[in-house]
């Protein structure tokens, strides 16, 4: 009698045991994706689709439908698949944020008339930013559980291989002087956060004050750099007053050995390539770029420089050489000098400094300018994605990358306006802004899933936002000529903001549920994919652009925002990720801690140390040696970091 109990009891538990992992008819939402891999391949595709950690929260695809559902017997094929558009997701996320994003950023700046100092420090640092902010938005509002860590992965992972790979590079190839004042400022401001971080991580929650606190921490941030920036003009100021040398601070850098404003900032946007790049502002021989000197401590400072390279060569726009990051004003000089503001009165848009009407200037040779054929081609011009001006310039990697971007770009350019004030025209376009009066507003409701939402049950909201684009397409039309940007024109670049915006953040949501699809393949954490592939495709054209700065000669600007761009991305990442999770979460959002997670804090503050101690003992020089140690330090980390997520220091 006891035997046929003690039999039917663990007959009982077997089959409850087996039942936990056989899929109903119900979505199960005890259960855990990862034990898909427990069952027989027959069975993982209904498993996957019945069972609700499986699923997505943000995105458009559920990428793990595609090897076990699509091609259950072909899974490597389809992995292979799904990594190829992994780059794909990884081109449009950069070319989006630098050729599209950045240009709108811009514009808003300049119409609203902001100061370098403000601009340079909220848009620019935005703008330049983007991906990385975007990536940790999608992961933290996407994640289950509170596992943070592919977020967390890769913001910390970013910083440790943005200020050991790229830093130990540059000095690699050419040693250079770190500029002192913004590396202590920005070092010590890092430290700060990347501790801060672990403290929450620590406690394993978040609440709404903390959260808001790591953007409150960057606006401490700003105010530390206007006030210094401010006490350095004045006290420049005085000694140049004393001297009698005159106080011309729009030009803080030596230019074949005239005065330079010595640990002295400048900014650029991340910059366009291909076709989006202006060629009256290129640079495409060597003996064409300025030579910049620099006088004891002096500095430039760019924000993430993105280069082109072109047969060898560095193609550096205006952003690189311009722009002073912190108060210095623009057009003195006009060798390197470009217009950063413009005037939004009616009398600046016109070349002879008459007022421009409504519908410009039409000439009467223009007249024919509308015909069909005319429309067909100035509407292909602006949608052409092959750079075909700069075409027999490039290489044969240029060309091949120009071609593997071209639908990308084809797709941006039939929803994004770019208005360029270096431009001509500021790159008016009449067919295709009309268009994009249509296109841009459309993409964002079926890209925030309300294109087929109904108003009233009745009319679908995408047919009223079609129709109230046409509207504004006829209107533009109508008050507009194919040869003068019409007064609104600036207007377009308000509407590219937005639309960026959204695909920049659509696009971050299917990078972070494909790299939760390979997480659960390879039966990996997030974190390692953080860290490893969120991380190098949101740092890699850093490594490149910087060292291109190098090779140049330029090894200052291509580690100017080495510490700064991290350290925005850190704080402004977690700060307006977990600001929007505790909100949906009712004011706490908990946290998971792994040993993981601590060995990527334990690791970032130990290259941020090192680097505090270190340089300044070397008085600020990085040289070979120095940079082969970052290097180290970085091969360390993902050493120790591989070791963890295998297990080797057990679980905290």
């Amino acid at each position: 009698m006891m035997g046929a109990q003690l039999l039917n009891t663990t007959l009982r538990q077997t089959l409850a045991g087996v039942a936990a992992l056989i899929p109903t008819t119900e979505p199960t939402g005890d259960v855990e994706c990862r034990d898909y891999h427990k069952l027989n391949s027959s069975l993982q595709c209904e498993f996957i689709r019945n069972t609700s950690d499986c699923g997505i929260d943000e995105g458009f695809i559920n990428y793990l439908h595609f090897p076990y559902c699509s091609l259950p017997n072909l899974v490597p094929l389809a992995l292979v698949i799904l990594f190829l558009w992994l780059l794909v997701l990884f081109v449009l996320l950069g070319v989006t944020a630098d050729d599209y994003f950045c240009p709108a950023l811009k514009v808003i700046s300049d119409t609203l008339k902001l100061s370098q100092n403000i601009a340079g420090v909220t848009f620019l640092a935005f703008g330049n930013g983007a991906p990385d902010i975007f990536s940790a938005v999608a992961a933290i509002t996407n994640s289950k559980g509170g596992d943070a860590g592919l977020a967390i992965g890769a913001l910390f992972g970013a910083g440790v291989f943005v200020t050991t790979v790229v830093v130990g590079a540059v000095g690699i190839l050419t040693p250079f002087e770190m500029m002192q004042r913004p590396f202590l400022r920005d070092v010590v401001f890092y430290i700060a956060a990347a501790f801060w971080t672990w403290c929450v991580l620590w406690f394993k929650n978040i609440s709404l004050p903390q959260a808001i606190g790591f953007i409150g921490l960057y606006v401490v941030y700003v105010f530390v750099v206007l006030v210094g920036r401010q006490i350095r003009q004045s006290r420049l100021k005085a000694s140049q007053s004393q001297s009698r040398i005159p106080t011309d601070f729009s030009n803080n850098y030596n230019i074949n050995g005239t005065s330079a404003d010595p640990d002295e900032e400048y900014l650029s946007f991340r910059q366009p390539s291909g076709k989006h790049v202006n060629p009256r502002r290129a640079v495409k021989d060597d003996s064409k770029i300025p030579v910049i000197t620099d006088d004891n401590n002096g500095s430039i400072q760019s924000q993430t420089f993105r280069a082109g390279i072109i047969e060898g060569t560095l193609q550096v726009t205006e952003g690189v050489t311009v722009g002073p990051l912190l108060g210095a004003q623009a057009g003195v000089n006009p060798a390197l000098q470009a217009q950063t503001s413009v005037d939004l009165s009616r009398s600046s848009f016109s070349n002879s400094g008459e007022r421009m009407p409504l519908l410009g200037s039409i000439r009467e040779e223009d007249a024919g300018c509308c015909t069909p054929l005319a429309f067909r081609t100035e509407l292909w011009e602006g949608l052409n994605p092959i750079d075909t001006a700069g075409w027999s310039s490039k290489g044969a990697f240029g060309k091949g990358y120009e071609v593997f971007k071209a639908p990308i770009q084809l797709v941006l350019n039939l929803t994004v306006s770019i208005v360029d004030f270096e431009e001509d025209k500021h790159n008016w376009n009449r067919p295709l802004n009309c268009l994009h009066c249509i296109t841009g507003p459309l993409f964002v409701v079926f890209a925030i899933n309300n294109g087929f939402d109904k108003i009233g049950g009745m009319v679908p909201v995408w047919a009223v936002v079609a129709v109230c684009g046409l509207l504004l397409a006829i209107v533009v039309f109508c008050t507009s000529n194919d040869e003068t940007y019409p007064i609104y024109h600036w207007a377009f670049g308000y509407l590219a903001f937005v639309v960026s915006v959204v695909w920049i953040y659509a696009t971050a949501n299917e990078i972070v549920n494909l790299l939760q699809v390979f997480g659960l393949v390879f039966n990996i954490s997030d974190a390692i994919l953080g860290l490893t592939l969120l991380a190098w495709g949101n740092s890699i054209g850093d490594l490149v652009a910087d060292t291109a700065m190098a090779r140049q000669g330029f090894p200052r600007m291509g580690v100017s925002a080495c510490f700064g761009g991290p350290l925005f991305n850190m704080l402004m990442g977690i700060g307006i990720s977990c600001t929007i999770a505790t909100i949906k979460n009712g004011g706490n959002f908990p946290l998971k801690r792994t040993m993981l997670q601590s060995v990527l804090a334990g690791s970032l503050g130990f290259s941020l140390l090192s680097s505090l101690i270190l340089i300044p003992a070397f008085k600020f020089k990085v040289g070979r040696w120095y940079g082969i140690y970052l290097i180290v330090v970085y091969i360390a980390f993902l050493g120790l970091a591989i070791a963890t997520e295998f297990g080797a220091f057990g679980e905290m």
